[in-house]
């Protein structure tokens, strides 16, 4: 199979993936909706997991076809995109005034990073690694249902509208499994056929593909002025980026990574996490001009994009 016909196949994978986690999302979130949980809820829960599923699936799907590094790359490079792209651009569209978030979701995303830079310190993730990880994954969970809700109110919705939302969630599903297996198979071959290390595209080209869908979410929310599903969204899916991917790497896998995922993008996702977290609190202070939060978010998407550039060779 020549490159171009990779490429096609990749795209073709991509948009199958980011179509199917837009339906799972559009309609785990009406559910959501109709049974009247908060927008903060349904974006650190719902929409979080269903932002993460393309994540969730090509770190299944790499197992089964030997390509945890593309899995790992795809993991980490999407928690950088997710803070310097999808929060960056929420900073330059900021309107609405955005309620910090319970500091018990930022010890949670917190966790999830420190154990994530412990379990990749000697460049494997073994079943410790991926039992601390589970640890915090139990612990959000925890903090997920113990959330306060603000929302009262329940929408009463007729059998065929739940019968119609159902359904879509499960082809959403259905398209995220076919569309991340593709997506890492053709990864891999493009990869091979340009001597790209399997890290660097699971960094750029997976990373941003699979980010989509959280952007996709950002766009939306933000003309809809649901800053605070925002915000939920991008904790609740880095946090389960790592603590639900990295176990099945870790669990189903015994393999050694290369050094620079640690010397170079762990620290930039940490420094990211820290930056991130930073901003979030700096939201208790109303006083803070929107013009700040605008420069922030200008700064972190060129920051994102020098980043990318040095990833693929172009800067």
């Amino acid at each position: 199979m020549d490159l171009f016909t990779s490429v096609v196949w990749l795209t073709l994978s991509l948009t199958l993936l980011i179509w199917g986690a837009n339906k799972f999302i559009d309609s785990a979130s009406s559910i959501a909706g109709k049974l009247g949980i908060s927008d903060f809820i349904i974006g650190l829960s719902v929409i979080a997991l269903g932002t993460s599923f393309p994540e969730i699936f090509v770190g299944i799907s790499s197992i089964v076809n030997n390509n945890e590094e593309l899995a790992l790359g795809t993991i980490v490079g999407s928690n950088i995109s997710n803070v310097a792209l999808i929060f960056g651009v929420s900073c330059i569209g900021y309107t609405a005034a955005i309620n910090p978030s319970s500091k018990r979701n930022f010890l949670a995303l917190g966790l999830s990073v420190i154990i994530a830079i412990y379990a990749l310190s000697d460049l494997n993730i073994s079943q410790l690694d991926s039992l601390l990880l589970l640890l915090v994954l139990v612990y959000f969970i925890y903090v997920m249902a113990t959330q306060p809700n603000n929302e009262d109110q329940v929408i009463e919705v007729d059998n065929s509208a739940w019968l119609s939302l159902i359904s879509f969630l499960i082809i959403g599903l259905v398209a995220l499994v076919i569309g991340s297996n593709y997506a890492v198979i053709h990864g891999e071959k493009i990869a091979l056929l340009m001597g790209i290390p399997k890290l660097i595209v699971g960094l750029t080209v997976l990373a941003i593909g699979t980010s989509l869908p959280e952007l996709a979410v950002t766009i939306s929310a933000l003309v809809k002025k649901k800053n605070q599903m925002v915000l939920g969204n991008i904790i609740g899916s880095n946090v389960l980026n790592i603590a639900v991917v990295m176990p099945i790497l870790g669990l189903f896998s015994d393999q050694t990574y290369d050094v620079s995922i640690m010397t170079r993008d762990m620290v930039v996702m940490s420094v990211l996490t820290l930056v991130f977290v930073l901003i979030a609190l700096s939201f208790n202070y109303k006083n803070i001009s929107a013009n700040i939060y605008r420069f922030l978010g200008v700064a972190l998407v060129t920051g994102y994009v020098v980043y990318i550039g040095v990833l693929s060779g172009l800067l």
